[in-house]
C-alpha cells in the first residue's frame, strides 16, 4: 500500500503550486489563503512533506508528526544524542533526523519508529556541517578534511565520492544543507551558492543563488524563501519567479509549501493555510 502511495504522491504533489507559477507574467500578484491551524512549537525546526504532515521539534528534542488536520498523529523522543537541528521528511516514509552534537543520523518510517542509524563519529572528519539521505537509503556527507562529498552506508563504507572540491572550486566548502533529488545532488553553500552534482558526485554546476539555510525541489522547480518571498527557480530555464504572499510583517519568517498548503513559521507559531486563487 506505501508503494502505491508513493507513486499517487509524485503525480499530485506540485498541482497547485504549477498554476501560481503561470501567474508569474504578474510577479508580485498576492496569493488569497485562509487560515486553517496555528500549532505552537518551541523550535525554529520544522519540517512538511508531500502528504501535508507537519513535523515540529520540542525543547526536549521530541519529534511531534501532525496530520493535515492539526491532529498530533505520533511522538519520538530521543535525549541522549544531543540537539536535534535538522529533520528531512520529503519521503514520508522514510524521514531523516540529524543529530550534530554525536554525529548521529536516525531513520524513522512513517509512524517515526526507528528503522535504522548511522553513526558518523569514528569517521576520520573533524565535524558533519550537513547530511542527507540517498534515493537508495544511503547517506550523503561533507569530509572537511579532504574536501570530498561522500555518499556512505551504515557501516561507513565509502559507496560513491567526489573529487577533492576544493581543486576543482578554488575554494573549501561549508555546506549546510545537503538534497537529493530527481537524480541530482544538491549542495548548499550560503557562501558559494548551490552545488550542483550528479548521482556519481561528479560536480556539474553552481546556481548562484546565495545566503539559503533550505530550500525544496519539487519537479523541476527549486523553492526558496528569501528577503519576504517566496522564490521559485526553474532548474531546466533558469527563471526565477517571485510569489506576494503580502504577509504581515514580523520577525524572522520561515515558509513552506505543498501542494495547496501554505506553512508560515513566525516565532513560536506556526500558520498553516489553505491556498485558494490569486487575488485580481
Amino acid at each position: 500500500m506505501e508503494k502505491l502511495l508513493r507513486f499517487k504522491i509524485k503525480g499530485i504533489l506540485f498541482g497547485w503550486l504549477l498554476p501560481l507559477l503561470v501567474m508569474g507574467q504578474s510577479e508580485q500578484k498576492p496569493l488569497d489563503y485562509a487560515l486553517l491551524h496555528t500549532l505552537d512549537i518551541s523550535s525554529a525546526v520544522f519540517t512538511t512533506d508531500q502528504l501535508r504532515n507537519v513535523y515540529t521539534v520540542t525543547k526536549t528534542n521530541e519529534v511531534i508528526k501532525y496530520t493535515p488536520a492539526g491532529q498530533v498523529q505520533f511522538r519520538y523522543n530521543n535525549n541522549t544524542l544531543g540537539a536535534l537541528n535538522f529533520i528531512d521528511a520529503t519521503d514520508p516514509f522514510n524521514l531523516l533526523l540529524f543529530y550534530p552534537d554525536f554525529r548521529r543520523v536516525i531513520l524513522l518510517d512513517r509512524t517515526l519508529s526507528e528503522t535504522g542509524a548511522f553513526d558518523l563519529f569514528n569517521l576520520d572528519v573533524i565535524d558533519v556541517p550537513a547530511v542527507g539521505i540517498s534515493s537508495d537509503n544511503n547517506l550523503w556527507m561533507y569530509d572537511d578534511i579532504k574536501f570530498i562529498l561522500k555518499k556512505i552506508d551504515r557501516n561507513g563504507k565509502v559507496v560513491q565520492a567526489s573529487n577533492n572540491l576544493s581543486l576543482v572550486l578554488g575554494k573549501t566548502l561549508m555546506p549546510n544543507f545537503i538534497l537529493e533529488r530527481n537524480n541530482g545532488l544538491y549542495v548548499n553553500d550560503p557562501e558559494a551558492g548551490i552545488l550542483v552534482f550528479d548521482l556519481f558526485g561528479n560536480y556539474t554546476k553552481t546556481i548562484d543563488i546565495k545566503g539559503l539555510t533550505q530550500f525544496q525541489i519539487v519537479d523541476q522547480q527549486l523553492i526558496y524563501w528569501q528577503d519576504g518571498k517566496l522564490n521559485v527557480f526553474n532548474l531546466k530555464s533558469l527563471q526565477t519567479r517571485s510569489l506576494d504572499l503580502a504577509l504581515p510583517p514580523g520577525e524572522e519568517q520561515m515558509v513552506r509549501i505543498e501542494k495547496d498548503r501554505l506553512y508560515v513559521r513566525t516565532g513560536p507559531s506556526l500558520n498553516i493555510y489553505q491556498i485558494k486563487s490569486a487575488v485580481d
